[in-house]
């Protein structure tokens, strides 16, 4: 007998929202302290690696009883690329799927960022992510925001060549920053990049 579950939210692809924790390089205003901070403790790559191995179970289990097997895993927080062991544990998870788990079911692994590192963590994310999203925040000082308007043109340039990577930027709009806010949207039409304000 084959069934499915049930997921009225999300549809076929079961979800899973990893929160790599609260430490974040920017300071929002509208983000609020439980989401985070610069000053609590990164996750120990041992630690990654042992919820990520639950987790892979976990989905492998469910995995069982449904008709459409496809899973959806994406990292968020605070901000996951300023863990030190984070390129190292995403190479190693996709390693760890592609040997275990990947005939088995389909996953898709993406990323959520401010944007703000460097372009060796970027290239490491377009080869072992199949999507980023970033979240372009006004309140960040200019060699943030720099940085993380040179990662949107690399992560464009990278879903350009390769047919298993995409990016999408989300513009958090800041009434006192409104002009600003235009202005990158402007900046984002003029390389045909799109956006959600």
């Amino acid at each position: 007998m084959s069934f499915d579950t049930v997921d009225l939210i999300t549809g076929k692809v079961f979800q899973v929202t990893w929160d790599l924790g609260r430490r974040c390089n920017y300071d929002c205003s509208y983000c609020p302290v439980t989401r985070h901070n610069n000053f609590s403790p990164h996750a120990s790559l041992d630690s990654l690696k042992k919820n990520a191995e639950f987790m892979f179970e976990y989905i492998d289990t469910y995995m069982e009883y449904r008709t459409y097997k496809r899973a959806s895993i994406t990292f968020t927080g605070g901000e996951p690329t300023v863990n030190p062991h984070f390129i190292e544990f995403v190479e190693w998870l996709k390693d760890e799927y592609e040997e275990k788990y990947k005939h088995k079911w389909r996953a898709g692994f993406a990323l959520t960022s401010n944007g703000a590192m460097s372009e060796k963590i970027a290239s490491a994310i377009a080869r072992n992510m199949n999507h980023i999203t970033i979240s372009y925040h006004t309140e960040a000082d200019d060699k943030l925001k720099s940085q993380a308007k040179a990662r949107i043109v690399q992560f464009n340039e990278e879903a350009k060549v390769r047919k298993n990577f995409s990016l999408s930027i989300n513009v958090m709009f800041h009434a006192e920053r409104f002009d600003e806010c235009q202005d990158l949207c402007t900046w984002l039409d003029q390389r045909n990049i799109a956006y959600v304000p």
